[in-house]
Parts: structure tokens; C-alpha cells; sequence
């Protein structure tokens, strides 16, 4: 167990006492309970994480007394702190210096020219990002996002201008905006609110803020139903929140496996999920069909219910990804994005079999069906300069072979499948369970009775109608 440096005399206020002034009366407290002291008017006060009160001696006789105790240091003329209450620290806009934030919220600044010894102490290059400061709470930081006490969605223009304009308050930083907005929300539903777009998706959450960025008179600058899109997909790679948090729906193509759930059977084209199901019922693998680059929100729903699967199974095998994507800079790019999403969300070191490759061509298939990524003009030199460097192209030549080539003939990619995932399969292909075949059935079957009721209605004469209706 790490503990931090203090906590012990916190717990069990083994500190030494300070005498404290109440009034006309004088009082003690335990040090242990001290956040920071600082000096105003010639007298001293120790801030604790609710008050503040006035001690006895000089800020000159602390100072030189805390001296002693590991921990503690000047960040300005008239401010003592102790580093272990440190939680988070942020820039003060216009100015040198830094805020510091401990325990409780409480608050002190920091002069720049204090800040050389604390950086040393807490072993960091910047105060931008300070242990035991966790990575989110860096990354909202680096978002620009503030602790705000009002709801963004009721502020006026004066407000938000105020809140969210650059330094020299020349323009609204609407990229910030939306990073507060998001924060704002899902903070009210951890609180207990009621998700404000419940079935809804990214969309419905701008159509909550459109109307702010209307006040703004910004709606035809920018696309900043993209902004926002973009801010929550990074807050949520940074785990800062999640989509599941906001109740958002999700309707991409995958089906996580009954039998063999740590296979992954991952194609680009959603003109291929049709062959994926029927792997699936074949294989009882995981099936994803991305559609492209997958969406971060499909890619936390797609892992969580993974992960779901995987723990109801005890399955603690490696995951492994077969994949189907198009032999070029693109389709390898779309494999990362995907192989990374899975890290990301908390599947732990994914390995991939690539099925899309030039060994699983025919010689005539890489000869004529090829296409030159070079004279497509679609893909930017250092990418494919990279890929090349990684595959070495087709015969050392900047082609590409699109997955729908390999799909042409079925047979052979199912048995590259089969072969591919032997050694991973718990349960041996063919599984007893067919999902898809035998839900299409179970759906054709319940359709053929409501056509029979449907039919006994139409055929019952109009009297025998009224009689039932009226009995």
C-alpha cells in the first residue's frame, strides 16, 4: 500500500498543537489539520479545509519552525504550504504565477518565483502536472476546464464572454466551452440528476448547447456539433467520463461471441457483418464490422460488454483479433485505432492476425486486381512512406488490394478463419448454437403467428367483432 508522506499524523493527529486565537479566548489546534498558513496585516492564520483561523505566533516563528517538517514550503512572501495536500495545480490566467488546489478545494497561489524548489521536491519538470495529481485531473486541466457554480446552459452572453473568452478577451474559446459544458453534466448525473439526453446520442447533446453557442452569435462560424463530438471522444479516451455515463444509444455492427468471446473477427467493410454473423454462428467468435475508423463511443460499448463476457466466462486467455481489412495505409491505420480503442477501454495487451495480406492472395488477384496507393493521390506521402517501411507493399511497390477482393471467394477466407484461429478456439468449431440462423428463425416463426391472429380478425365476420368488443 502507498500511503503519502503525513498521512499517519493526519489520521491520528499526531502533529504538534498550535495555539489559536477565538475570539477573546485562545483555543488549539493539531498542525496535522493545517492546509497552509499565510500572513495578513502582521498577523498569521492557519487555513484549514473549512475555516480559517488566527494563530498566535509570528508567520516568521512558522515559517522558521516548518523549516523542520518535510513537506512544507513558501509559495509567495506571505503563503506556507504543505505539498502533501497538494491535488491539483493550474496556470492563473495573465499572469506568472500558478493556483494550487488541496485538499477540500481549498485554495492558495503560487508565485513563479517560488515555484523552483517545489518542482524539486515533487521530483516534476512542470506544474502543469504534479503528483499525486491524477492523469485525468491533468487532462481536464489541459482541457481548460474550471470549477464553474452556475450551469453553463443558463449563463448569459456576459457570462460565458467572461468565463470563456481568451486572456485578452478577444474571442469565446468554444473548444473550452464544450470541454466544461460535458464536465459540467455528467458531474450533475454523478450527483444524481437524471441523464439530460436519456436514449439519446452525441447530436442530442448539442442540441442542448446549440443554443449557447447561438447566444454567442457563433452558430455560422464553425461546425461545432464537430467540436463537441471531438471533445467528449477525447474526454472519454482520457477517462475523464464515459458515453455509458450520459445514457447514450450505440448502433454499430457487432455481436460479442457465446463460445469463443476472446476471438475477435474484426472486418472494415459493414457490407461484410452478413459474413461475420454467419462465422459467428460457425466459430462462436466476437464479431465487429467498424464501418471505417470505429467511433470511440462504439468502441467503449463494444469493450465494456467484452469485458462483461470475458469475467461471466472466467476467460483470462489473450484476446486475439482476426482481422479483414484492406491491404493499404488506411486499413492498416483503422487496425491501430481499433488494436488501440481495445487498450484504451482496458483489454490488455490484444495481439492481431492480419488475414488481408499478400500470401492470401492469388498471384493473379496481386497482379491484376492491385490498385497503386501512389498514383490514387489519396493517401499522404509520410503515411505511405511508413506503411511501405512496415509491409514493403506488394513486391517492394506502393500497391494496395482492396478486402472486397479476398471476400470474392468465401470459402477461402473462411478457411483462413478456421486455420487462423485453431489454436485460440475453447470450444472447436462447429459450435452447437447457430445465434443468428436460429434468432432469423425464432423472428419468422413469432411473424407467422401474428400473420394467422391477423388474418382470424380479418376473416371474423363485423357481428362476431361487435360481440367480443362489447363481452
Amino acid at each position: 500500500m502507498n500511503l503519502n508522506p503525513g498521512f499517519f499524523s493526519r489520521k491520528f493527529r499526531t502533529g504538534p498543537p498550535l495555539a489559536v486565537r477565538l475570539g477573546e479566548d485562545i483555543g488549539f489546534i493539531n498542525l496535522s489539520d493545517v492546509l497552509a498558513f499565510r500572513q495578513k496585516s502582521g498577523k498569521t492564520f492557519a487555513i484549514l479545509a473549512d475555516s480559517e483561523v488566527q494563530i498566535l505566533k509570528s508567520f516568521a516563528k512558522i515559517q522558521a519552525f516548518l523549516k523542520k517538517i518535510d513537506g512544507w514550503f513558501p509559495c509567495g512572501r506571505c503563503y506556507l504550504v504543505d505539498l502533501y495536500r497538494l491535488r491539483r495545480s493550474e496556470r492563473i490566467p495573465g499572469k506568472p504565477g500558478y493556483q494550487l488546489t488541496l485538499d477540500n478545494g481549498v485554495k492558495v497561489p503560487l508565485l513563479a518565483d517560488y515555484a523552483e524548489p517545489i518542482l524539486k521536491s515533487l521530483g516534476e519538470e512542470s506544474l502543469l502536472y504534479v503528483s499525486p495529481l491524477s492523469l485525468p485531473f491533468y487532462r481536464l486541466m489541459l482541457l481548460g476546464v474550471k470549477e464553474l457554480t452556475k450551469n453553463i446552459l443558463f449563463m448569459t452572453k456576459e457570462e460565458l464572454i467572461a468565463t470563456f473568452s481568451t486572456a485578452s478577451g478577444n474571442a469565446v474559446v468554444v473548444s473550452v466551452l464544450m470541454a466544461n459544458f460535458l464536465w459540467q453534466q455528467v458531474n450533475y448525473i454523478r450527483a444524481g440528476a437524471e441523464t439530460p439526453v436519456p436514449d439519446g446520442n452525441v447530436r442530442s447533446l448539442w442540441y442542448l448547447v446549440k443554443p449557447v453557442i447561438s447566444r454567442l452569435d457563433l452558430l455560422n462560424d464553425t461546425d461545432y456539433y464537430k467540436t463537441l463530438s471531438e471533445k467528449l471522444g477525447e474526454m472519454v479516451s482520457s477517462k475523464i467520463l464515459s458515453y455509458h455515463e450520459f445514457g447514450l444509444i450505440e448502433d454499430g455492427k457487432w455481436q460479442i461471441g457465446a463460445f469463443n468471446p476472446h476471438i475477435i473477427l474484426m472486418g472494415e467493410k459493414e457490407s461484410h457483418f452478413k459474413f461475420l454473423q454467419q462465422m459467428q454462428d460457425l466459430t462462436g467468435a466476437t464479431i465487429m464490422a467498424s464501418g471505417g475508423q470505429p467511433s470511440t463511443r462504439t468502441s467503449e460499448y463494444f469493450t465494456d460488454a467484452l469485458k462483461a463476457k470475458l469475467q461471466e466466462s472466467g476467460i483470462t486467455d489473450q484476446i486475439t483479433v482476426l482481422s479483414l481489412t484492406d491491404y493499404d495505409p488506411f486499413g492498416w491505420s483503422l487496425l491501430d485505432t481499433f488494436m488501440g480503442d481495445l487498450k484504451t477501454f482496458g483489454i490488455k495487451n490484444p495481439q492481431v492476425i492480419n488475414l488481408s495480406v499478400p500470401k492470401n492472395y492469388t498471384p493473379e488477384e496481386l497482379e491484376f486486381r492491385h490498385y497503386d496507393i501512389e498514383k490514387s493521390h489519396d493517401t499522404p506521402a509520410a503515411m505511405l512512406k511508413k506503411w511501405m517501411k512496415l509491409t514493403n507493399g506488394i513486391d517492394g511497390k506502393p500497391w494496395g488490394m482492396e478486402v472486397d477482393v479476398l471476400m470474392l471467394n468465401r470459402n477461402h477466407v473462411k478457411t483462413l478463419i478456421l486455420e487462423a484461429g485453431k489454436p485460440f478456439f475453447k470450444v472447436p468449431p462447429p459450435v452447437p448454437i447457430k445465434l443468428w440462423k436460429e434468432t432469423r428463425k425464432l423472428f419468422a416463426d413469432l411473424t407467422k403467428s401474428a400473420l394467422k391472429t391477423l388474418k382470424e380478425q380479418i376473416d371474423q365476420p363485423p357481428s362476431s367483432k361487435s360481440k367480443a368488443k362489447r363481452s
